[in-house]
């Protein structure tokens, strides 16, 4: 009995060790115009957006900092994404958004793949955080 308790107290101790990890891990935030200086970091990416395009095959592309082909970064919403049949990618052009997930280079662009709505700030599915 007596090894039982010690069986159970330490799995308690060391689940809230792991807990106490996991939750201690930040995220950076990185303004729009320093992403290319990021590039495969995992981040959370701030910045207005500048236009919203949707591709003929669907995927939709955010586009942060300015418009194409100007933007500083682009957020790429395939469209088998959930996130591409979000009601607040409609009238997200000139507010404030974050994206978090794997700085990649695509055309000489930053962008990071938005798969998931927990990847965008607020309720990020929405997939962005519409701060403003």
């Amino acid at each position: 009995m007596k090894t039982l308790i010690c069986a159970i107290a330490l799995s308690l101790v060391l689940a809230a060790s792991a807990w106490e990890a996991v939750t201690a891990q930040t995220v950076t935030v990185i303004p729009a115009n320093e992403t290319a200086a990021h590039v495969s970091a995992w981040a959370t990416v701030e910045g207005v957006v500048a236009k919203v395009f949707t591709s003929k095959s669907g995927n939709t592309f955010p586009k942060i900092g300015a418009k194409y082909p100007n933007q500083t970064f682009t957020g790429w919403i395939p469209n088998a994404s959930p996130v591409s049949k979000s009601p607040l990618l409609t009238g997200i052009e000139g507010k404030l958004v974050n994206v978090t997930g794997r700085i990649e280079i695509y055309k000489r662009k930053p962008e990071i793949r938005i798969n998931a709505p927990e990847q965008t700030g607020l309720c990020l599915i929405c997939p962005f955080v519409v701060l403003g």
